[in-house]
């Protein structure tokens, strides 16, 4: 049995929640088509036969940034890098390198740990869609090379076989032991509390629901959970920075509002096996990007 701390790495959208959700067969990272989706270092536990390796999903590496949420974001990566065994470089090769990939790269050269480049999206990497070309200069630098299709779960043993073969045979890190801390807290093996990650898949329904300028200005905190037995009760508010999106947050007669609850309960039913009744109100905060540390 190998242990070990493995960090994705990857500019936005290439896939990295998506990799981390099919590898554990569940739901653990929300995912959208928007860039600044993931905001957090996430990690989560991976069991298989040749042992367990502590996922880290990180936000995807923004270019230029401007905003402090933006900024905020951009300082996550580094953080979780030093933690690393072995960094996972995810790129998406249905798309031309830019200057986001060259800083995700810079960073990733500047890790001691052991490191596998992948290529993702094989599936639609086609015809003017194939950019491999431009990213297969960088093979010689790493320990590993796979190609993958996270979405479609291709490749993704061949994967997780070249991460094990890269962890070092003792466990002198002591990952073993932080493992164990995060599997007594039962439920979903995840480093976010139960409040934060039922606000993250209301954020991500957001996403889904609400026109493509609307998620940036748009924050979700969990107020209260309260176990009554046959119901769970739950009360969350949706943060946004200017009335005008309040309104198109809630919608004509509520309908948009509705949507998003509706979708959210329903989820979080299926992944709780518990009835849930989940209240959303929508409040304007010009300023939950300064406040809101946490993220």
């Amino acid at each position: 049995m190998k242990y070990g701390r493995v960090v994705i790495v990857g500019r936005p959208n290439t896939g990295k929640s998506t990799l981390i959700n099919n590898l554990l067969q569940q739901k653990v990272a929300i995912t959208s088509h928007l860039p600044q989706t993931t905001r957090k270092n996430m990690r989560v536990v991976f069991g298989g036969e040749m042992g367990k390796l502590l996922l880290s999903d990180t936000p995807g590496i923004l270019g230029k940034v401007d905003d402090v949420l933006g900024k905020r974001v951009n300082l996550e990566v580094p953080k979780e890098l030093g933690r690393a065994d072995v960094v996972v470089c995810l790129v998406d090769i249905s798309r031309p390198k830019n200057e986001e990939e060259n800083k995700v790269i810079g960073l990733v050269r500047k890790s001691s740990a052991k490191k596998v480049l992948v290529y993702n999206k094989i599936d639609i990497a086609k015809g003017s869609k194939d950019h491999l070309a431009e990213y297969n200069y960088l093979e010689p630098e790493f320990d590993r090379v796979v190609a993958v299709s996270a979405k479609n779960l291709t490749h993704l043993k061949s994967l997780v076989s070249a991460i094990f073969e890269l962890l070092p045979d003792d466990d002198t890190r002591g990952v073993s032991q932080e493992i164990d801390a995060l599997e007594q807290g039962g439920g979903p093996i995840i480093s976010l509390p139960s409040a934060e990650f039922i606000a993250e898949l209301i954020r991500e329904k957001a996403y889904l629901f609400l026109r493509d300028e609307i998620p940036y200005s748009v924050n979700v905190k969990v107020e209260s959970i309260t176990d009554k037995k046959r119901i769970i009760v739950i009360k969350a508010v949706i943060e946004t920075v200017a009335e005008r999106y309040k309104k198109m947050i809630i919608g004509k007669n509520g309908q948009k509002i509705k949507e998003i609850g509706y979708n959210a309960r329903k989820e979080l039913e299926l992944m709780s096996n518990r009835k849930i009744f989940l209240e959303l109100r929508v409040e304007t905060n010009a300023h939950w990007r300064e406040l809101d540390l946490a993220i």
